[in-house]
């Protein structure tokens, strides 16, 4: 039987099909509708008679060999359709299962519990245990049959890593971020074209990247849904977090220096928390507190504000910490996480006096015991300047001068110029402008006194018009009728700028500690003489406002930033009678507190004529930062450059590693000032030093510090984040499947293989049989032709 198969399949031509074989069926390579052979037959046939009708011979043998003729042409049709044998089949492309694992450090949170012995169990646990419970739906007679799984583990970056059953060697989840965006994008570019069946989840969902509309529209074209297993408890334990902590780059020795504090409540049952919660700012060497307070519990995201001193020059290293402290006997949340509770802040202190100008038009009673407060005061360096003195007047003030600076180089020592009640006809336009530039380029802290005579009237169409906070300066008159009392309240600013914090005797605070409501000891006598300064410009702050007999309100301190610099204008000479009965108690703090705050300001000037600035001392990685240079006239830099280098390190010594390097542009073309300019985005997190490399400015040490933090601070934001992963997978065609229910993905994952049709063919046209049948059928009629002689 073989051998006669065999036989039939050289007869046919056939090498890799048999004839015999079951599965092999007749086809065309250029297959015809049966209408069409219908046709082919008529033709053959209705050719083969007429070629035979007219011949001369015996009609029955003219039959015949008209019936030859017709088969000789109708297998040459079939024969010229491409006759093969076919035998079906098809190609399978497997499809990929992109299973995208959590590496995060959020993943060691411990918020979950072991059943059996009670103890706190992480979020990596919990899914390690679950997939050693359930590996056979990742094994091959699971998710794995016709399936290629591809395992990725991802935090801030993708890689590859071992699959469940192997779950051991994927060491601690450790990453500084999670990614999910970016997680998925880059598994879908693995897969390079692959029929990608779904992408399996296993995450807590909290990435600061939007998985936005554009991921959506991908995996919808990819016909790739997501199924989404979410990891962490919900609702989630109680975790205080300390979010944002500022504070100034450097500040005086024995300064009261400001630390914003920003604190995060996450999780944890709804309402007040039973117990307290403390707000505590230390000296990190010796532990020593230094600032503490109560938050309250309607607190949480909002600015709060601690105070920092130190006698000792140099740089101080302080501590902020949030302490939950659960009320004794009562059943309270357990805070799921300490370390977020901390941050460290580091200020440098400097121990210099504070050089302040103070110039007056006459001896009024401000001026009397404000010039007294600033000799007898030993952190600060004044000069005094009265106007109205007579000629053999000897100025006063810790150093005394004969006249006003008439130059940048007298002026530029000042680190606070405060202008009483002076006739702007008194200073020379180049005074003006001198003053002007000391503020805006140098840093400088420029404090207005309003007078009942020339401030702010005299100065509205002068060049330090622009420095005060009203629009009108002209149109400013007495607030109110002589006999008005007007009480003065700080604002939530003023507590940010650590300034108009007035303590009585006992050393009570101005603001309260029970209801942290913004306001000055009762102690505080009012005030009888207000300016009313009108409409202010957009960019004016109000530190102090005053409120009338009849409840009416107005601006009493106002604040604005002028270049490098700023401007406070105080609009009352009354503040001298709080001195009666009680001494220089409010009268000193209210003003003290004043100059260093604007005093502070300063310390961040290089004083060389060369300052460097940068848009945000706390910044994420790849946020773009603007970093500036502002070279000012008299500067070691005499020409212009076609760029400066910057150089940015990764610690405070200058022979710390270079990590990046800017190329600063000038961005003005004229000077000077001259300005240089760039956009700089961070790559990595940690403690950064941008220093001035250029070298003729690099002896002078100009530098600015800068916080570079990580997009998604794992150990600040623990709460898992379920609705997202929910909404991906609704949006996407997937589902969420909790993590002790994984054997529904193999019902759930689509199968997505590609058949690819494979079919084996051989052509029977050139065939031994095709030849030897068209011979045979040729050769029969051209016998028949010789019988009856027509060949």
């Amino acid at each position: 039987e073989q051998e006669s198969q065999s036989v039939v399949d050289r007869l046919m031509g056939l090498s890799r099909l048999s004839w015999q074989d079951p599965q092999a069926v007749l086809g065309f390579e250029r297959p015809l509708p049966a209408w069409a052979w219908a046709l082919v037959v008529l033709a053959a046939a209705g050719v083969a008679g007429w070629s035979y009708s007219r011949l001369l011979g015996p009609r029955s043998v003219r039959i015949a060999l008209a019936g030859a003729r017709a088969l000789v042409l109708l297998v040459l049709a079939v024969l010229l359709a491409g006759p093969q044998l076919v035998r079906p089949e098809e190609r399978i492309e497997r499809d990929w299962l992109l299973v995208l694992v959590d590496r995060s450090a959020s993943m060691q949170v411990l918020d979950s519990r072991d059943p059996a012995t009670d103890q706190p169990m992480s979020r990596d646990q919990v899914l390690k245990e679950a997939l050693a419970k359930q590996a056979e739906v990742f094994s091959p007679e699971g998710l794995g049959q016709g399936k290629r799984i591809v395992w990725l583990g991802f935090g801030a970056q993708v890689r590859p890593i071992a699959p469940a059953q192997q779950a051991d060697r994927w060491g601690e989840p450790d990453e500084p971020a999670t990614a999910l965006r970016t997680a998925i994008e880059q598994a879908l570019r693995t897969a390079a074209g692959a029929p990608v069946s779904a992408v399996v989840l296993f995450t807590d969902g909290r990435s600061p990247q939007a998985t936005g509309p554009e991921l959506v529209q991908r995996l919808q074209q990819q016909a790739a849904p997501v199924f989404a297993v979410p990891l962490g408890v919900t609702p989630a334990p109680l975790d205080l977090a300390l979010d944002q902590v500022e504070a100034p780059q450097r500040a005086f020795v024995n300064d009261q220096v400001p630390v914003s504090v920003t604190v995060d409540r996450l999780g944890g049952k709804e309402g007040p928390l039973p117990g307290s919660v403390k707000l505590r700012l230390t000296d990190a060497a010796s532990g020593r507190v230094l600032d503490e307070r109560t938050l309250r519990d309607e607190a949480w995201g909002e600015p709060q504000w601690l105070r920092g001193k130190s006698s000792q020059a140099g740089k101080a290293r302080w501590q902020v910490e949030v302490v939950y402290e659960p009320a004794a006997g009562g059943a309270a949340d357990e805070e799921l996480l300490t370390s977020n509770n901390r941050r460290q802040v580091v200020v440098e202190l400097v121990d210099r006096p504070l050089r302040v100008l103070y110039i007056e038009g006459y001896p009024r009673w401000e001026y009397r015991y404000l010039q007294s407060m600033l000799v007898r005061e030993a952190s600060i360096d004044s000069s005094m300047y009265l106007f109205s003195a007579d000629r053999d007047f000897a100025q006063e003030g810790d150093t005394p001068i004969a006249r006003l600076p008439e130059t940048a180089e007298e002026i530029a020592p000042y680190d606070v110029v405060i202008l009483g009640d002076v006739p702007a006809g008194s200073l020379s336009t180049q005074q003006m402008v001198l003053l002007r530039d000391q503020v805006a380029s140098r840093g400088a802290g420029l404090l207005w006194i309003g007078g009942e005579r020339w401030t702010p009237a005299s100065y509205e169409a002068t060049p330090l018009a622009d420095l005060l906070p009203m629009q009108r300066p002209g149109s400013v008159s007495r607030l109110g009728g002589a006999l008005d009392l007007w009480q003065a309240q700080p604002t939530a600013l003023a507590r940010s700028l650590s300034v108009l914090e007035l303590r009585g005797p006992e050393g009570a605070s101005s603001l309260a500690e029970e209801d942290d409501q913004a306001g000055w000891p009762a102690q505080v006598p009012a005030l009888r003489w207000v300016q009313g300064v009108g409409a202010l410009k957009p960019a004016v702050e109000v530190l102090a406002q005053v409120s009338g007999p009849e409840g009416g309100e107005a601006p009493l301190i106002l604040l604005q930033r002028f270049g490098a610099g700023r401007s406070l204008y105080v609009a009352t000479d009354d503040t001298w009678r709080w001195r009666y009965g009680r001494g220089e108690l409010y009268f000193e703090q209210f003003w003290i507190q004043l100059v260093r705050m604007l005093g502070r300001q300063r310390l961040d000037q290089s004083g060389a004529g060369v300052r460097l600035a940068v848009s945000q001392r706390q910044v994420g990685v790849e946020e773009p930062v603007v970093v500036e240079l502002v070279v000012e006239d008299g500067s070691p830099l005499s020409r212009p450059l076609p760029s400066v280098a910057v150089s940015v390190h990764a610690g405070e010594s200058p022979d710390a590693e270079v990590v990046d390097r800017i190329e600063l542009r000038p961005a003005t073309e004229d000077g000077p000032p001259r300005t240089y300019r760039a956009i700089w985005r961070p790559g990595s997190a940690g403690p950064r030093v941008l220093r001035v490399a250029e070298p003729v400015l690099a002896d002078l040490g100009i530098h600015q510090a800068v916080q570079v933090v990580a997009p998604d601070d794992e150990w600040r934001q623990t709460q898992p984040d379920h609705a997202r992963l929910a909404q991906l997978a609704q949006q996407t065609g997937g589902q969420v499947v909790s993590l002790d229910q994984l054997d529904r993905l193999t019902e759930l994952v689509p199968n997505r293989a590609r058949k690819t049709p494979d079919d084996i063919r051989e052509p029977l046209s050139h065939s031994p049989l095709a030849l030897a049948l068209m011979l045979g059928l040729l050769g029969g009629e051209w016998v028949g032709r010789k019988a009856i002689r027509l060949a």
